[in-house]
């Protein structure tokens, strides 16, 4: 973040591509079973099933594109700035809230680079730890959640509506 920027809400980008990412990322998790039948075969050296190649294709440009909006996003926070957490937020929650974006922002970059190097370079181990990973990104978003709505209904700050209510550019 640049110095001296003190920013009090999330821009209309920042909340707009925050939920693109969201629809993607939901889509990944219900719409995998092309790729999976997919990968199947290609690890047996058989034919793709053709009704998992529309499936696969746009797990794969989803991913794609959910890597180039999480790099945006990440440009975003460093040049844009993010507004601080609630003054009155025992620094635990703070840090777990840091840690778990951190793991959001991580994965959202290593899933997609998993993914391609497994499909694009037949890296058995990539496919494992894609699997691994996905995993681990369904636990961040569940805390991710359950931390937004815990600053909501319990603490009554004004955390979650920031990401609904766009501030400055």
């Amino acid at each position: 973040m640049a110095e001296g920027n003190k920013v009090t809400g999330y821009s209309s980008l920042q909340i707009a591509l925050h939920w693109i990412v969201v629809i993607l990322v939901a889509f990944q998790f219900l719409a995998h079973d092309g790729i999976e039948d997919a990968w199947r075969a290609f690890i047996r050296h058989d034919l793709v099933p053709e009704d998992a190649y529309v499936l696969t294709y746009l797990h794969i440009a989803a991913g794609v594109i959910v890597l180039v909006l999480a790099l945006l996003r990440i440009f975003l926070r460093r040049t844009r700035g993010v507004p601080a957490p609630p003054p009155q937020e025992p620094r635990v929650l703070h840090l777990l809230a840091e840690v778990v974006h951190g793991s959001i922002y991580l994965l959202l970059i290593l899933l997609p680079l998993s993914g391609a190097a497994a499909w694009f370079l037949g890296i058995g181990p990539a496919a494992d730890a894609h699997e691994f990973m996905q995993n681990i990104l369904l636990a961040a978003i569940a805390l991710h959640v359950a931390g937004a709505l815990f600053q909501h209904l319990v603490l009554r700050s004004q955390v979650l509506i920031r990401m609904f209510r766009p501030q400055g550019g």
